[in-house]
C-alpha cells in the first residue's frame, strides 16, 4: 500500500468526519483538501465517496442524529449592499479564524481537545453577534459564521462550503459562497493543522 498510503488516509478521515457530523459532502471535500493547501487530492474521490456515505448512513442507522437547520430567513442577494454585507461579515469571519488558528498552539497548552466542534461555536457565536450589527436575520448569521469561521481556521474553501449546503440547506447557498470566498481568502493560509503542506 505505500503508493495508496495518501488515498487510504483522505479515505479513513472522509469516513470519519461524516460518521461523526453525517455530512458525507463536506467530510468528502474536507478530506481531499485539508492535506495540501492549493490542491485537491482527486485520486481519492471514488473511494472517499464511498466511505463517507456509508460512514454517514452507517451513524444513523446507529442512531446519531444529525444536526441540521434548515434556515428559511433569507436576504436579497441581488441587492449590491447585501452583497457589500456579505463581503465585510466574510472579511471579519475570515479575521476571526485566522486569530484562532494562530493562536491554537498556545491554547493548546492549556487545554486539550477538540478543534472542529469550537470553531463552530465561535462562528455561532459571533454570527449572533454580527446580526443586530449589520441588522442581518439572526439564524442566517449564525448559520453563516458556523461556515465562515471553520473556512478560515481550516484553511478549506469547498468543505465550508458543503457544510454550509449539508447543515443549512440550499436556499442561501449565494450567501454562504461568499461568506466562505472571504474568510477562506483572509486566512492567509494559516491553519489549526500544522501539518498541512504548503503547494507553493
Amino acid at each position: 500500500f505505500p503508493k495508496n498510503g495518501k488515498v487510504l488516509l483522505i479515505t479513513g478521515m472522509a469516513a470519519g468526519f461524516a460518521g461523526l457530523f453525517q455530512t458525507p459532502l463536506t467530510a468528502l471535500f474536507f478530506a481531499m483538501e485539508v492535506m495540501v493547501i492549493g490542491k485537491i487530492e482527486y485520486e481519492a474521490l471514488l473511494p472517499g465517496v464511498i466511505a463517507s456515505f456509508t460512514a454517514s448512513y452507517t451513524s444513523h442507522f446507529l442512531g446519531l442524529e444529525k444536526f441540521s437547520v434548515n434556515i428559511q430567513q433569507s436576504i436579497n442577494m441581488n441587492d449590491l449592499k447585501n452583497m457589500i454585507l456579505m463581503i465585510l461579515v466574510g472579511i471579519i469571519l475570515g479575521i476571526v479564524g485566522r486569530i484562532f488558528s494562530t493562536s491554537l498552539s498556545a491554547l493548546k497548552t492549556l487545554f486539550q481537545g477538540g478543534e472542529v466542534t469550537p470553531l463552530f461555536s465561535i462562528g455561532a457565536t459571533l454570527g449572533f453577534i454580527l446580526a443586530p450589527i449589520f441588522h442581518l436575520p439572526i439564524e442566517l448569521c449564525v448559520a453563516l459564521g458556523y461556515t465562515g469561521v471553520f473556512a478560515s481556521a481550516t484553511n478549506t474553501l469547498l468543505a465550508p462550503m458543503m457544510i454550509g449546503l449539508e447543515v443549512f440547506g440550499g436556499h442561501q447557498m449565494i450567501a454562504f459562497l461568499i461568506i466562505c470566498i472571504f474568510a477562506y481568502l483572509v486566512n492567509g493560509n494559516k491553519s489549526i493543522y500544522t501539518a498541512q503542506i504548503k503547494n507553493f
